[in-house]
């Protein structure tokens, strides 16, 4: 009882401990933060440039006058700097197109001269069309997830078992959960690749499948009746697929734990910047609940 009574002591000793810490984390070398990408969607595309900041930031510096273009095979496609600093958007409005290759080039000048970076992104196929989607009680082998709505898509898959897609889900045009990547999904069909998704062979194989769940305790994520849900479903490059697992895998605030290395890029030079640059295809189906 007494050996109980200490440990008791330590415990509550320790949880009265609230005084704030303020650990004197290691900077490292100021990066360039680059997010930039191209989708089949006719608009004006756009390309984001910061520095990074330290960890106890949150207004990073933008990069402001650099000269941004990508090239597509024999074209040039110019951006321009908008109203906001740091933010790049194509002149023209245009339509990426699947199985082209993209090159971005960013060159700037700073107090440690002339920079230059640049990435590659090629655009897969996609899916032909979403023909449907039904939004439902999330049931899978028979074992009912009781507070959520699972949204069932079905499509015919492209033939390249590698397909990486990405979905993304909003209700009435709000983002579930806002515009970032941690609350997108990533997905393969690999063996199932060419069939047809949530279809006979597929159900009889494998089951029905929801590719997005929506959490009904969840504000954010409840639906109603007569609610707009709208399925955003894209194709994506392999490297842009591990790079949101890894946003995903290392968010928080705690210097303690998460991944203790940057997340990786395929912005160029190696190690003198962050962010990814991204080619990919949208297809995009809605129905009211």
């Amino acid at each position: 009882m007494k050996k109980a009574f200490i440990i008791l002591s330590i415990i509550i000793g320790l949880s009265a401990c609230t005084e704030k810490m303020h650990i004197d984390t290691q900077e490292g070398d100021r990066l360039v933060g680059v997010s930039a990408s191209i989708t089949d969607e006719y608009k004006h595309h756009e390309v984001i440039l910061s520095y990074t900041d330290d960890f106890y930031g949150g207004n990073p510096q933008m990069i402001s006058d650099a000269i941004v273009y990508v090239i597509d095979g024999a074209d040039t496609i110019w951006y321009e700097e908008s109203d906001n600093p740091g933010k790049y958007l194509s002149v023209n409005e245009f339509a990426g197109q699947p199985e082209h290759n993209y090159h971005l080039s960013i060159d700037f000048t700073n107090e440690d001269g002339n920079q230059h970076y640049y990435a590659d992104s090629k655009m897969n196929i996609n899916v032909e069309c979403i023909d449907s989607i039904r939004v439902k009680q999330w049931v899978f082998n028979d074992l009912e997830f009781k507070h959520y709505l699972g949204v069932y898509p079905y499509f015919q898959t492209t033939d390249d078992p590698k397909t990486y897609y990405m979905a993304r889900v909003s209700i009435n045009g709000e983002d579930v959960g806002g515009d970032t990547l941690t609350k997108c999904e990533l997905f393969e069909t690999m063996g199932y690749a060419g069939i047809y998704f949530n279809g006979p062979l597929m159900v009889l194989l494998a089951g029905e499948f929801p590719i997005y769940g929506l959490n009904q305790r969840d504000s954010l994520q409840v639906v109603h009746h007569g609610d707009t849900v709208t399925l955003d479903l894209w194709s994506i490059p392999r490297d842009y697929a591990h790079y949101i697992a890894e946003i995903a895998t290392s968010t928080g605030t705690n210097p303690m734990m998460g991944t203790p290395t940057n997340v990786r890029t395929n912005i160029y030079p190696e190690g003198k910047a962050v962010g990814c640059f991204h080619a990919s295809s949208l297809r995009q189906c809605s129905v009211i609940y």
